[in-house]
């Protein structure tokens, strides 16, 4: 038993010393731009929209190939190891004197092996459904790749709201902990001047309760950022344990609000990637009825056939001496559309109603859009005016609560002062990093109503 147990400490003392000489995984830094470059290559969902973007494009092959050259082949192989029997009228019968031939004959035809090798030709000449299919596909491929667009746009976004996210949680979370240190200094402090008799003990509860409720805060956002954290590193489509590190701050987006910029740009829609979108899908929408028309048309194929047979009694079609017979043919085959009782013109005023629909759709987008402009401008208007209030605000309070700190020490002002200074403070740095966000929130939505692609 000793013995074992010394053979696994030095098996593995030399693995633990290895281990610990391993470096650790070096976190990735990552600016905003750099994280979004990152997600446009990584992001689970646009794996998949390039996945789109290939099917459609073999879409669009496929329907080509329909209208060249098809070639197929076939061999047909029998064996007749029972050769039918045919009854035939007896043509023989006139030969007969004695006047009893059977009015019928049974003959046998054919050979009991027979292959057919035979190969077929065909070219389509004429069919509106596939030049219609074929302009459909090109319309739905380029239709995919506006989403492709638009996908793309929607995660920078993401990313972008993740990324602010995170930061205004961090930005929280140090501002806690600066005040979790002075309270924590403030409760040793009325610990001292309780012993001393300068102060009650209700005093010196009201410091513990305020630095047990801020751990707890604290607590609550370390736990929102673990979750910000994991979320960001979803959307960017970041595995595994990997560790990120993010190198703007707020600040920087800060700066980069322009309120004049983004008030007064205008907005046409036609820019918009939405209804851009919108447009394509609507073409898609008249292609099909475009192709519902088609079924009125006929279509005209070329085709050419070859074969070769060989008929045997023994089987010997290896045997180069004996015959193959063959035969060539080529023609054409037109279809001509004429009665479907109704289906074929239904079909098409379906497609009619949808483009109908489509027309009233793209009213509804074009007044919605507006409509989501405006508000957004008004949104953002706002944000901006409460951003600047509640900067002054936590500004103003911090200044009143560190003063009635230091009146709360010199014994000018008492507990129930602090703590509502303390309450005050608190409530203001929730509004100020709640306002950062609301304004940098509204600022990419209303961004990408404005941007043109």
């Amino acid at each position: 038993m000793k013995t074992n147990s010394l053979l696994i400490v030095v098996i593995l003392t030399p693995l633990l010393l290895l281990t610990s000489l391993l470096p650790a995984q070096t976190p990735m830094a990552f600016s905003l731009k750099q994280a979004q470059e990152y997600a446009y290559d990584n992001n689970f969902d646009l794996r998949n929209a390039a996945f789109d973007i290939q099917f459609a494009q073999k879409e669009v092959r496929k329907n080509t190939a329909i209208g060249l050259p098809q070639i197929s082949g076939g061999v047909d192989y029998i064996d007749n190891f029972v050769i039918p029997t045919t009854v035939i009228p007896n043509f023989l019968s006139f030969l007969d004197t004695t006047g009893n031939a059977p009015k019928y004959i049974e003959m046998q035809f054919g050979t009991r092996y027979n292959l057919t090798v035979s190969g077929t030709a065909t070219q389509l000449l004429y069919s509106g459904t596939y030049i219609v299919g074929l302009q459909t596909a090109k319309a739905y491929l380029e239709t995919v790749k506006q989403k492709m667009i638009r996908d793309r746009m929607d995660v920078r976004d993401l990313v972008a709201e993740a990324y602010i996210g995170l930061l205004i949680i961090e930005q929280s979370a140090s501002i806690l902990d600066s005040t979790y240190i002075t309270v924590t200094g403030m409760v040793r402090d009325a610990q001292a001047s309780y012993k001393a008799g300068l102060i009650e003990d209700i005093d010196v509860d009201q410091m513990e309760l305020n630095r047990a409720n801020l751990e707890a805060s604290l607590m609550n956002i370390k736990n929102q950022r673990d979750i910000a954290y994991s979320y960001l590193k979803y959307v960017m489509g970041i595995k595994g344990g990997q560790e990120i590190v993010l190198t703007d701050n707020l600040d920087f987006f800060l700066n980069e609000v322009n309120l004049d910029y983004l008030v007064n740009k205008p907005f046409d829609i036609n820019y918009n990637i939405d209804f851009t979108l919108l447009k394509k899908q609507e073409y898609l929408v008249y292609m099909q009825y475009k192709l519902a028309k088609t079924a009125y048309q006929p279509s005209l194929v070329a085709f050419l056939g070859a074969s070769t047979s060989a008929m045997r009694q023994d089987w010997n079609f290896f045997d180069q001496h004996q015959p193959w017979f063959g035969a060539m043919n080529w023609g054409v085959s037109l279809s001509i559309p004429i009665w479907s009782s109704g289906q074929r013109k239904n079909a098409v005023d379906q497609a009619m109603i949808n483009v109908e629909k489509s027309k009233v759709n793209e009213e509804k987008v074009t007044v919605g859009l507006n409509l989501q402009v405006e508000t957004a401008r008004k949104d953002f208007i706002n944000s901006y005016n409460i951003f600047l209030n509640n900067q002054k605000g936590l500004a103003t309070s911090k200044k009143i609560y560190d003063k009635t700190i230091e009146k709360y020490r010199l014994g000018v002002s008492g507990s129930t002062d602090l703590n509502q200074k303390y309450n005050q403070f608190l409530v203001n740095e929730s509004n100020y990093v709640q306002a950062i966000y609301d304004l940098l929130k509204v600022r990419i939505r209303l961004n990408k109503l404005l941007e043109r692609v």
